[in-house]
């Protein structure tokens, strides 16, 4: 939810360009439309009973036409009806084609909080069903029954690669969550965390931090302006002394490393130094 709508911070225009198209189906009212939309595109799913139960929520603790104590079932009838010709109506095609646009960008923000939630300086928390790309509402929604991922961890264990992007994030948690396992001082609260600024060009838009001169991590921020400013551009990464392997994975850097090279098949990298 969040890692998708951060996403439209960077490409405001496409965004109002998006809303100027909905005027065909209005909502009850404009603060209902902006939350709605934006609900919408964060979920990813036409669910009208999920997205017209959040928003009724949304609408009954705003208290602006109806609320939890003095309901207005003309307005709320409104807003369902909203929702089904709206965001789950043929609107919420375009709604779907406009993520699948952004798709690469979701992902890098997916992976890319993961991996430092997972890293930083602290202790993760993971809620059963974070595992992977959770796409759950407000309350009572996110009660759903998280998914068993059990049968999908093995499989990545024995060498499938992942699917979807749900699968990527379960096994970048994964391989996160086993080396905090076996290298607890690395985590611990004795451990160190030193940020390792990128250079180049597009040196803000890599995050990097090394934890007790050992695990590195790395990761791709604010993906679509950098795309729009045309890529890493010969930015460069100069990793600590030492050879450093993929966790997880068989390749191997040392020295400078240009971003390109070191997120060219995913926008998150974790690193041990082995030498």
């Amino acid at each position: 939810m969040r890692a998708a709508l951060a996403v439209l911070s960077e490409v405001p225009e496409r965004w109002e360009a998006f809303l100027a198209g909905t005027s065909a189906c209005p909502a009850p009212d404009p603060h209902l439309g902006w939350a709605a939309w934006q609900l919408a595109f964060g979920f990813g799913i036409a669910d009208a009973e999920r997205l017209g139960g959040a928003l009724l929520k949304h609408v009954r603790e705003a208290g602006l036409r109806t609320s939890w104590t003095e309901q207005d079932a003309a307005y709320e009838e409104e807003v369902r009806r909203f929702v089904a010709a709206g965001p789950c109506g043929p609107l919420g095609g375009r709604l779907a084609e406009l993520r699948a646009e952004l798709a690469p960008y979701i992902r890098a923000n997916v992976l890319g909080a993961a991996l430092v939630h997972l890293t930083m300086p602290g202790v993760p928390d993971v809620y059963q069903g974070t595992e992977t790309e959770s796409r759950t509402l407000v309350d009572p929604d996110n009660r759903r029954t998280p998914p068993d991922v059990r049968g999908a961890l093995a499989a990545l264990d024995e060498g499938r690669a992942p699917r979807d992007l749900p699968e990527e994030k379960l096994a970048l948690t994964a391989t996160a969550l086993r080396l905090r396992r076996a290298r607890p001082e690395c985590f611990g609260e004795d451990a160190t965390y030193a940020p390792l600024p990128a250079s180049g060009p597009a040196a803000a838009h890599c995050l990097a931090f090394v934890r007790s001169d050992r695990v590195l991590t790395a990761v791709t921020r604010l993906a679509a302006r950098l795309a729009e400013g045309g890529g890493w551009n010969g930015t460069v990464l100069t990793l600590p002394p030492g050879r450093w392997r993929e966790a997880g994975g068989e390749r191997s850097y040392e020295g400078g490393v240009p971003c390109a090279e070191l997120f060219a098949s995913r926008p998150a990298a974790l690193l041990v130094r082995t030498g």
